[in-house]
């Protein structure tokens, strides 16, 4: 069985109980996915085009999604403003792939809009274009160790300005109230104050306020009463005196409680009654030992995220059929904001939002806390690599940039780039070189990869309208891989993916001596010997790791990289600086071989926690017979394996087949290339880009069809063949 599309109206009743059972097993019952919430949106805003699509098997639902034809072959999720969130229901991502063939006619494109991460599947495993945006920033409260313990760790302010609230309120009106309506039968009068007490204010006047006499309000009455049967709704009201001074609408499950609407009676301000209010409710779920958390489910302000211990970003998410239908989109969309600009003969607006920020050098981020960008997982992923990078390869380069998101003086994303023009073609580039093994834009705890939108509008807006941007070389599973070529998709760009290099790494499980009885009986026999026959005609080993003995490793390392086959370094600076870093940050470990007291090998190594990197390896040529440099790698690898217990040695750079004999696994490293289809020169850079992958893919189909496993060539292969039988059979006649 698969996907299944109904009319949603008449047909979700027949689903609601598979429905639900669904939504308790992947997301523990949430009320935005409970049934008695989406029949309730069904019936006050659905027109009836809305399709129920579900996908069945013989024990029940895998899948179900509500969505609505948007024209052109384009499908939506169906979300009106009430629904404040989407919970995405479905089992594995990869359905979304299946459903764009099974919607009618040549669905291109499905847009599921206030994604909530949290309550969907991962979308790692789908392979077709996606294009993520944020849509806002919402926040909630983690109910654990306690009220005083949550309310001691807000900001002090914050605390002040409530304590003066109720001591104002005390003295003007006596103490506060706070009734809690939770039946049913009580719901109508609860939400009929709600809505007078809003429509005596700016939403009155703006004709968006809840009353019982319009389809928000009726849709709320339906929803507080369906969820009060089982005892999961309540209308909050605070009482100033005798008056009425603020509600909240709220449903909730077992575990989580959510605003669904507030408001106060706005003469009462200088008392801020719904900020008192709040703090009354969250107090209360403090003391259900059952209710782990109060989701808000809003666009937050910075005086509301004061209130919160955790905020997620709500997405918006746009999946397309297929590559050519991504690209499509977005060179559409880009003419159209061209020819918008034309027609009104209006520039272009800068496309980044006002939280960008950005700096020429990595000094204008010192004023910045940085520490969740010191060197951990990853050295290069730090801001460490990146002063090392800039004053050693780009001291003088005037298109460095540093653009970053923040909280406070806390960064959330940092984006490295280089700004370069080459004649009419200006270009955005990842700040990396052949220095660089894996680059990746920075991301605190906070971050989130969605900020990478704006930061690379606010760089094509401060490069006058670049043409191409290039980021390599990446891990094409990471979050910022697909974090670029979203907000590259986003900005109407058109990214393509690149092969870089292969890298090749060892998992390591156990000690040295496990990892040697995994290894060869050759590679275990030829280190014995090889190290024997080193050891007796005077050669020694040495790493080094402490500042102190850096500057004598360094004179080591330069003489043996300069006696060896390897080029000279075209920036001499670089490495010893990085040598001398390393030593700093008690990450180095340089191996040194010498013979008879001559160094004629050495290794460039560094320790991350709990990952060993193999940066630069290099030996005498003169002394090749020795094997020195794998002498020196084995020493090496027992070092991190027994004594810095590292999990991971990774090689680095290339395919190289001697790497093969001493790692276990491989991965691949990718770049991303991408175009601005709205410039001419991006355009025709374009252009050229396609069609050389073109004329590439014919010609790997040629080769393979000539090749002797080819057609052509299997056919050319059976013609002599028969030919060399008939020469025989002529011969022999």
């Amino acid at each position: 069985m698969g996907w299944e599309i109904h009319n949603a109206k008449t047909a979700f009743g027949k689903f609601a109980d598979k429905w639900d059972r669904l939504n308790a097993r992947l997301y523990d019952s949430h009320p935005f996915a409970d049934s008695r919430f989406i029949g309730a949106l069904l019936d006050h805003f659905g027109d009836g085009s809305e399709l129920l699509c579900v996908h069945r098997t013989g024990d029940g639902l895998l899948g179900g999604l509500i969505l609505r034809s948007s024209g052109l072959w384009r499908y939506s999720s169906f979300r009106p403003a009430q629904r404040q969130a989407l919970v995405v229901l479905l089992e594995d991502a990869r359905l979304l792939t299946t459903l764009l063939t099974a919607l009618p006619k040549l669905a291109w494109t499905i847009e599921l809009y206030a994604v909530d991460p949290r309550y969907a599947p991962d979308l790692s495993s789908v392979t077709l274009p996606l294009i993520v945006e944020a849509q806002a920033r919402t926040i909630g409260i983690d109910l654990a160790n306690g009220f005083p313990a949550y309310w001691e760790k807000r900001p002090k302010k914050l605390a002040a300005n409530i304590a003066r609230y109720f001591r104002r309120t005390e003295t003007e009106f006596g103490t506060d109230r706070v009734t809690r309506l939770t039946d049913a039968a009580e719901m109508d009068a609860g939400v009929d104050r709600f809505g007078a007490m809003e429509s005596a204010g700016w939403k009155g006047q703006a004709g968006t306020a809840v009353s019982r006499d319009n389809e928000q309000g009726a849709f709320y009455l339906d929803v507080l009463r369906r969820f009060a049967l089982t005892n999961q709704a309540a209308v909050y009201e605070l009482h100033i005196g005798d008056r009425l001074a603020s509600s909240r609408l709220v449903i909730a499950n077992d575990h989580m409680l959510i605003f669904l609407k507030t408001t106060y009676d706005e003469s009462l301000a200088r008392l801020a009654p719904g900020r008192l209010l709040l703090y009354r409710v969250i107090e209360e779920q403090y003391a259900l030992s059952t209710r782990n958390a109060i989701e808000f489910y809003t666009n937050a302000t910075s005086d509301q995220r004061e209130w919160a211990t955790f905020a997620c970003t709500v997405q918006n998410i746009q999946i397309f059929r297929g590559a050519l239908n991504a690209a499509a989109f977005s060179l559409l969309r880009a003419w159209r904001r061209n020819l918008r600009s034309i027609r009104n003969r209006v520039p272009e607006s800068d496309p980044a939002s006002s939280n960008v920020s950005q700096c020429k050098s990595i000094e204008g981020l010192q004023a910045y806390d940085l520490g969740d960008f010191t060197a951990k997982d990853n050295f290069q992923a730090s801001t460490g690599w990146f002063e090392l990078l800039e004053k050693n390869v780009y001291p003088a380069d005037a298109g460095v940039r540093y653009y970053f998101t923040a909280e406070k003086k806390t960064p959330r994303v940092i984006l490295p780039l280089r700004l370069t023009t080459r004649g009419a073609v200006k270009s955005i580039d990842s700040l990396s070189n052949y220095y660089t093994a894996l680059y990746a834009p920075l991301l605190s705890h906070e971050g989130d990869p969605l900020d990478l939108q704006n930061l690379l509008a606010a760089a094509v807006h401060d490069h006058g309208g670049a043409h191409v941007m290039r980021f390599s070389p990446m891990d094409p599973d990471s979050a910022t891989y697909k974090g670029l070529l979203s907000g590259l998709r986003a900005n109407d760009w058109i990214p393509f993916q690149y092969f870089c290099f292969g890298n090749w790494f060892l998992r390591v499980e156990g000690s040295w001596e496990d990892y040697l009885r995994k290894r060869s009986a050759n590679l275990r026999s030829a280190l014995k010997r090889r190290c024997k026959q080193f050891a007796a005609a005077g050669g020694t080993l040495e790493i080094v790791t402490a500042v102190g003995e850096s500057e004598q490793g360094i004179a080591a390392f330069q003489e043996v990289y300069s006696a060896s086959w390897k080029k000279p370094e075209p920036y001499p600076d670089f490495v010893p600086s990085l040598i001398r870093q390393l030593a700093a940050m008690g990450m180095l470990r340089l191996g040194i071989a010498r013979l008879n007291g001559r160094t004629i090998a050495a290794q460039l190594w560094f320790v991350d926690q709990q990952k060993a990197s193999i940066y630069k390896v290099a030996y005498h040529d003169g002394f090749a017979s020795y094997s020195p440099g794998t002498i020196l790698t084995a020493h090496l690898l027992q070092h991190v394996i027994d004594n810095d217990c590292v999990r991971e040695v990774d090689f680095l750079i290339g395919d190289d087949k001697y790497k093969r004999m001493w790692m276990s696994d491989r991965r691949e490293r990718w770049g991303i290339v991408a175009y601005n289809p709205g410039t001419i020169i991006g355009f025709a850079l374009l252009t050229r880009e396609v069609v050389g992958r073109a004329c590439k893919s014919v010609a790997t189909r040629i080769k393979g069809a000539v090749s002797p496993t080819g057609a052509i060539g299997g056919y050319l292969a059976a013609s002599k063949r028969a030919l060399a039988r008939i020469t025989g059979q002529s011969r022999a006649g």
